[in-house]
């Protein structure tokens, strides 16, 4: 029996592939972004980055969704996102392990898109009253004389500002995280806003939380109560950031009016990833509106500002796959081979 030809034309459309899409069109793009607390800057960063696409692709839907930077994580492997853009290495090693604050790997779920700045500075300081009164100058200080200590840091569930960082600083001087209450000491925790003010209302007597450098609000506190920077062995500095793909820095003499020298710390960087479930043409398209409006996203301010640049966002110290459509963009444009 011969098949007519309108039906068999029909039955090869079924079959053959569907045409590759033309990612360099106008077409309107529909994503969520996640990971940003509901206010303050990184809710800033992530709406100023999304209008930046919209206005690229007019008529597109992309969204904010609030979270943490571990729950953008788990919402991106889950589908319930797209996007997430406040992942470091440690929620990206903890995620692929499924190590706390993850419940199970979700290796494979997720990949890289882009690296949008690596100025996130831990700060460590602690009140000169407190220091004095204990005789403390140094890492080396706190574990030799194991002194009573309220310390602000943020929630384990945060891992980026707690896990990522003062925890391994502290297991590469020869104490834990655990020590501050066997030593009788306790714990303020919260965000870098709530760790700054029970440091300024005598609540606290150490800060160990992520800030930009030269930030004007730990400048204000130090005009109120005397501050110190916890000074440390570069050396183990180094050993204790390269846990999670981060790296030493040195806080440059002066930045704040009580250094009195550089003082060693953890540098880190932030990065946008992506759900397996995206399409290429969607991560593409947000590599490319990003990628080439660098003066407007660093517009948006903040580390973004002094950081973000074109040249850099295929940048990718934990070495993770990246998503097909960012890689397509990134040798597109000889940004990689």
């Amino acid at each position: 029996m011969r098949i007519k030809p309108v039906l068999f034309a029909a039955a090869l459309a079924a079959v053959a592939p569907p045409a590759n899409a033309d990612f360099n069109d106008n077409k309107p793009v529909t994503a969520t972004v996640t990971g940003a607390t509901p206010s303050g800057y990184p809710r800033t960063m992530v709406e100023g980055l999304n209008a930046v696409v919209r206005d690229a692709y007019p008529g597109s839907s992309v969204s904010f969704k609030p979270n943490s930077p571990g729950g953008g994580v788990l919402a991106i492997s889950e589908g319930q996102a797209d996007f997430t853009a406040t992942s470091t290495g440690t929620e990206i090693r903890l995620a692929n392990e499924g190590r706390f604050p993850f419940k199970q790997p979700l290796k494979g779920k997720f990949s890289y898109v882009m690296q949008l700045y690596d100025n996130q500075f831990i700060h460590f300081l602690m009140t000169k009253e407190w220091a004095q009164s204990n005789g403390i100058r140094s890492w080396a200080d706190i574990a030799a004389k194991k002194p009573k200590m309220r310390l602000a840091i943020n929630r384990p569930d945060n891992p980026q500002t707690t896990i990522g960082g003062p925890y391994e600083v502290m297991r590469a001087h020869g104490f834990s995280i655990e020590d501050v209450e066997k030593w009788g000491g306790s714990y303020v925790l919260g965000n870098s806003s709530i760790g700054l003010a029970a440091i300024t209302d005598g609540k606290a007597d150490v800060f160990m939380n992520a800030r930009n450098l030269g930030d004007s609000l730990v400048k204000d506190i130090a005009g109120k109560r005397d501050l110190m920077w916890i000074d440390g062995d570069p050396a183990k500095v180094q050993q204790a950031s390269a846990v999670f793909s981060n790296k030493m820095d040195m806080v440059p003499k002066g930045t704040y009016p009580f250094m009195e020298k550089d003082y060693p710390t953890v540098r880190m960087w932030v990065s946008l990833l992506a759900g397996a479930h995206v399409s290429d043409e969607t991560v593409y398209k947000y590599v490319k509106a990003i990628a080439e409006n660098e003066t407007r996203v660093q517009a948006i301010g903040g580390s973004l500002k002094t950081s973000f640049e074109t040249k850099k966002m295929a940048a990718n110290p934990a070495n993770m796959p990246f998503h097909p459509g960012a890689l397509r963009y990134y040798r597109e444009k000889g940004l990689m081979k």
